[in-house]
């Protein structure tokens, strides 16, 4: 069982790490999908209320306000989506150092087994050897 548990836990390991960078990068085209969609909604809002606004009277005046707003919403949304972007490249460098960290420590243990193995098989072989010897010595006393 103890065999089993070595042989299998840098795997499992290993593929809870890919389904954490599956997760993330979900969920990095979630948010960015949502900022895209309500950018594409404000500029559909902007284009609306120019077209309602022709012909009315004072028009450049309720234009000039309503650029002034709608440019103060895309810089929010603009420095909303560069922030989210930022977290979740810093995310994505620590999600790969984490992939590189457990890619040295399956290398590491995979030595060791082998190594283990190694050892176990000399252990073995001495074990053989001094049955061999006390045998012939049990025998020589005879």
């Amino acid at each position: 069982m103890r065999g089993f548990l070595q042989q299998w836990s840098a795997l499992i390991a290993a593929v809870l790490v890919v389904l954490s960078i599956v997760s993330t990068r979900n969920t990095l085209r979630t948010q960015l999908g949502g900022v895209q969609d309500r950018l594409t909604a404000l500029e559909k809002h902007l284009e609306s209320i120019r077209n309602a606004l022709e012909g009315s009277q004072g028009i450049g005046v309720r234009m000039a306000t309503l650029d002034i707003r709608v440019h103060e919403q895309l810089q929010k949304l603009m420095a909303q989506r560069e922030t989210s972007l930022e977290r979740h490249e810093q995310d994505m460098f620590t999600t790969q150092d984490a992939v590189q960290a457990l890619q040295t420590t399956v290398d590491t243990i995979a030595t060791m087994t082998q190594r283990i193995a190694f050892v176990e098989e000399m252990l073995l072989e001495m074990q053989g050897s001094l049955a061999e010897m006390r045998q012939q010595r049990t025998n020589a006393n005879r």
